[in-house]
């Protein structure tokens, strides 16, 4: 099981509440466990989803504070997706952090420019998400 395969994280945040929900969609399911795994260790409560519509549903229904959201997806592009988030009134404040393993010229300026608050390079650094994943609650709490 991945599990073996993280032993060093350590949490760097240790409460008993919830520091937000975030939304996990990835077509990886492995990728999407370790996130998983990453954040709850960290406090956070997590939903996660492999297909763009159903990342729709969830965002729409659910209480998320933010997403991370992958760019290659088996049933929409994540860039539509954020999108789509983005412009919908009722989840638009939903700060999204783009992952991807592409590296098309000019990409982190289409995620961007479609809602995307920041983006990340796969393979992430567990800690680089954490600390992004705060910056991005903190901004959108401000709102």
């Amino acid at each position: 099981m991945i599990t073996e395969n993280i032993p060093q994280l350590e949490p760097v945040f240790d409460c008993g509440d919830s520091r937000g929900r975030v939304l996990i969609c990835d077509d990886d399911p492995l990728l999407r466990e370790l996130l998983t795994l990453i954040l709850q260790k960290n406090g956070f409560e997590t939903l996660d989803t492999g297909r763009g519509e159903e990342c729709l549903r969830y965002a729409a229904s659910e209480r998320i504070s933010a997403v991370l959201l992958d760019i290659d997806l088996p049933d929409a592009s994540g860039l539509d997706i954020c999108e789509e988030i983005s412009d919908a009134q009722s989840t638009q404040q939903l700060p999204i952090i783009m992952l991807s393993g592409m590296e098309q010229r000019d990409l982190v300026r289409s995620a961007r420019r479609r809602g995307a608050r920041f983006f990340l390079q796969k393979p992430c650094d567990p800690a680089a998400i954490i600390a992004l994943l705060e910056r991005a609650l903190d901004e959108s709490s401000s709102w």
